[in-house]
């Protein structure tokens, strides 16, 4: 029986969620949200769980939300531990991920070898195509489409296979098309788009049975000069 969704956003208040919900959930979309909350009734027990993001707080793309120190981003992913290992990247936001992501990603994959990867979607920023104004010092619709073709392929290297669950972000060019009247079929889908191969399955939302799972935050906790502090990894 499956018992928990992961789908790119369902609120911005883990613990509604957890109390709203008759099952687990597990969301990204809210950058500065980091945190498992439970909620227990006469019938089950549930928890939900928001992963943060791995976009470069220091980038042209995330420079919308730095006049409100409440909304910075928290660097960081999620992890279900029972018979499988579940690895959940979040936000990447490629190409404006942070410089230090990948190596994480993979460090993470090192010690854990993880059974499982998902994502929990805005892979692609898109900025350059986004609805909000773009910084002007952000790369053109161009360098940022090659930058994100190559960035693709350097992770489907470290996780050659991954389910993801699509974000706003990741719809741009779709929603983009709509916006000029034109249907969303006219586009490739995301693996031709970028390179990728199909062993990539990118879904609206995912069901699937945690079997008991325990979920787990693991942040990218960072030294003073903005870099992955390589000592620090813990669950």
């Amino acid at each position: 029986m499956n018992d928990t969704l992961m789908v790119h956003s369902i609120g911005t208040n883990t613990q509604q969620n957890a109390t709203k919900m008759a099952h687990n959930s597990i969301q990204g979309h809210h950058h500065s949200a980091f945190g498992i909350e439970y909620y227990a009734d006469k019938s089950l027990l549930r928890w939900s769980m928001s992963v943060g993001c791995f976009l470069d707080p220091d980038s042209p793309a995330a420079r919308y939300g730095a006049g409100n120190v409440h909304k910075r981003p928290i660097l960081g992913c999620g992890a279900l531990f029972g018979e499988q290992k579940v690895l959940v990247v979040s936000d990447l936001h490629i190409p404006y991920h942070h410089g230090d992501a990948f190596d994480f990603l993979q460090a993470l994959d090192d010690e854990y070898s993880f059974d499982k990867i998902l994502n929990v979607g805005d892979l692609y920023d898109h900025h350059a195509g986004s609805y909000h104004e773009s910084e002007p010092d952000a790369m053109s619709p161009e360098e940022e489409y090659e930058a994100s073709k190559h960035y693709a392929k350097e992770l489907q290297d470290i996780f050659p296979k991954m389910i993801i669950t699509t974000g706003n972000h990741d719809n741009i060019p779709q929603r983009k098309l709509k916006t000029c009247g034109l249907p969303s079929s006219m586009l490739s889908d995301y693996n031709a788009m970028y390179g990728t191969t199909s062993d990539w399955k990118f879904v609206r939302e995912l069901w699937f049975n945690c079997k008991g799972a325990k979920p787990v935050l693991l942040p990218m906790t960072l030294n003073k000069r903005g870099r992955w502090d390589k000592n620090i990894l813990e669950m």
